[in-house]
């Protein structure tokens, strides 16, 4: 076996949350290129206002000012010659990331009713057969008896077999006993 090197990693839980918000985005972004659709990562605040999210103001000014009141990380851009400055996506509160993911898949608004559709039952579990090759639980007391105290003889071994067998484990009826010895050729 080879020794183990594990590794561990702090990261402040604010990080991590960025982190996980910004794959979850990235991922609608993908599905959405894979349809042939224009997207972006950061957003002016006249375009998250244009957006109606809920939880965000609905004016530039607000989310501007809520933008800078909670320090989400942005961009510095020039357009036509006027400074703007852009708002990464995983900096939304969380109910308007989610309306912009759902938007982003054309899935339904978020407080939309739809109909759920009900899940398809469940197969029966299909019975096993069990495996012809594993042995019962008594056969490895009886095989180590005749190697190491009788010799080989089976009939000893039987004998002393009660006394060696693990707890819980029952001693078979001779003819059940018989036809597995038979079945693993340990008797002709």
């Amino acid at each position: 076996m080879f020794p183990s090197f594990d590794l561990t990693v702090s990261v402040p839980a604010e990080d991590w949350a960025y982190a996980q918000r910004r794959l979850k985005y990235l991922e609608a972004l993908l599905m959405r290129i894979v349809r042939h659709s224009e997207n972006q990562e950061w957003f002016t605040a006249a375009e998250l206002a244009g957006k109606i999210l809920p939880g965000l103001p609905t004016t530039i000014e607000g989310v501007a000012r809520k933008a800078s009141k909670e320090k989400w990380p942005s961009r510095k851009g020039k357009f036509q010659g006027r400074f703007f400055k852009a708002f990464h996506v995983s900096s939304l509160p969380p109910r308007a990331f989610d309306a912009l993911i759902s938007s982003i898949l054309d899935l339904p608004p978020i407080d939309e009713v739809v109909m759920i559709i009900p899940n398809p039952p469940i197969p029966a579990p299909v019975a096993r057969e069990e495996p012809t090759n594993t042995a019962p639980p008594w056969l490895l007391p009886l095989v180590r008896i005749m190697k190491t105290e009788t010799a080989g003889n089976l009939t000893e071994a039987w004998q002393k077999l009660p006394e060696r067998l693990p707890p819980g484990v029952p001693l078979p009826e001779v003819k059940d006993a018989a036809a597995i010895l038979v079945h693993f050729g340990i008797v002709g």
